[in-house]
C-alpha cells in the first residue's frame, strides 16, 4: 500500500475512528499523490481533520489544472504542498485507470469527486453538525446570493461571512492582510475560495500559513453554481465525463479556448506520453 504524505507539510495521515482506515492509497499521477477515497469516505475524512483542527488544503484536480501545472512550475510547486489532493475530473480518473495497468504507483481511482458536491455536502454538514463557512471570491453579490439560497435549503447553516475581493486586494500585501484579517475574524472552520485556477491555488499557498480555517477548498464555479448564475451540468453527465462538454454549450466564448484549443491537446499529449513521462 502506498502512503499518502504530504509533499511539503505534515506528515502521514492518521487512523480514523470512522470508516476509514489510515493510511490509505494514494495514486501518483503526474507526480501528484491524489486520494483513493470514495465520496463518503473522502467527506468523512475532511470531518475528521475538523475534528481534530488538522489544516487541510484541498486541491480538486481536474485536467486544466493538471495543464496548468504542467505549464507553470511555481503552480505545480503550489499543488504537491496541498495535504488533500482528489479527482474532480473524469479525465483524471481515466488516466488512473489506463496508466493504472502499466505502473505500480498509480492505482485505479475508484471514482469522480466533483468539488461543486463536496462544497454543497459540506454547506449540508454545516446545517446538521454547526461547521463554520466563509465564501472568499466569485462576483460581487454571488456569495451572498448563494448564502441567501443555502439558508432557505439549510435554515441551521453557518455562513460567518463573504468577500469578493478585486484583484489589486490580492495581491497588495495591506489589502491582503484585511482579507486574511476578515475570514480569521469570522472564526470559520471551513474556507471556500472561488477566485478560478490557478489565482485560488496560488493565493492559498500564499497564505496558508496565515489562515486560520481548518478546511481551505480552492471552489472554482462551485459558488455560482449554488447562486444559480451559471448552469450545473446534470450528474449523470458529470459521471460520464461531459460536464466540460455541457459547460462549454453554456458559455462557449469564455471556455472554448480552455477546453478545445488547451485541455484536449493536452490531454492526448498524455496519452501519448504514458505515465513515465508525464510528471511534473
Amino acid at each position: 500500500m502506498v502512503l499518502l504524505k504530504h509533499t511539503c507539510r505534515g506528515a502521514t495521515l492518521p487512523s480514523s475512528p470512522d470508516i476509514l482506515t489510515f493510511p490509505f492509497k494514494a495514486s501518483y499521477l503526474c507526480g501528484l499523490p491524489l486520494a483513493c477515497l470514495g465520496y463518503r469516505q473522502l467527506l468523512a475524512y475532511l470531518e475528521q481533520r475538523i475534528a481534530t483542527n488538522a489544516k487541510t488544503f484541498c486541491v480538486t484536480l481536474n485536467l486544466n489544472i493538471l495543464r496548468l501545472a504542467h505549464e507553470q512550475p511555481l503552480y505545480a510547486e503550489a499543488l504537491k504542498s496541498a495535504e488533500l489532493i482528489f479527482a474532480d475530473g473524469m479525465p483524471i480518473v481515466w488516466l488512473s485507470r489506463l496508466w493504472g495497468r502499466m505502473t505500480a504507483s498509480i492505482h485505479p481511482l475508484p471514482e469522480r469527486l466533483p468539488g461543486c458536491d463536496i462544497v454543497y455536502d459540506l454547506c449540508r454538514r454545516s446545517h446538521e453538525k454547526g461547521y463554520r463557512i466563509f465564501m472568499l471570491g466569485a462576483a460581487p453579490g454571488v456569495a451572498e446570493k448563494a448564502k441567501s439560497r443555502l439558508e432557505q435549503t439549510f435554515p441551521n447553516i453557518q455562513i460567518v461571512g463573504t468577500y469578493a475581493p478585486s484583484p489589486q486586494e490580492l495581491f497588495q500585501p495591506d489589502l491582503n492582510e484585511a482579507i486574511l484579517a476578515r475570514i480569521n475574524r469570522s472564526s470559520a472552520d471551513i474556507l471556500f475560495v472561488a477566485l478560478g485556477a490557478p489565482k485560488q491555488e496560488l493565493w492559498l499557498y500564499r497564505n496558508y500559513e496565515r489562515i486560520n480555517p481548518t478546511i481551505l477548498i480552492p471552489c472554482g464555479a462551485s459558488i455560482d453554481f449554488i447562486a444559480g448564475v451559471q448552469k450545473k451540468a446534470p450528474r449523470w453527465l458529470g459521471r460520464l465525463g461531459f460536464e466540460w462538454l455541457f459547460r462549454l454549450i453554456c458559455n462557449p466564448t469564455r471556455l472554448f479556448k480552455r477546453y478545445i484549443l488547451q485541455d484536449l491537446p493536452f490531454f492526448c499529449r498524455l496519452l501519448r506520453q504514458g505515465p513515465l513521462a508525464s510528471g511534473l
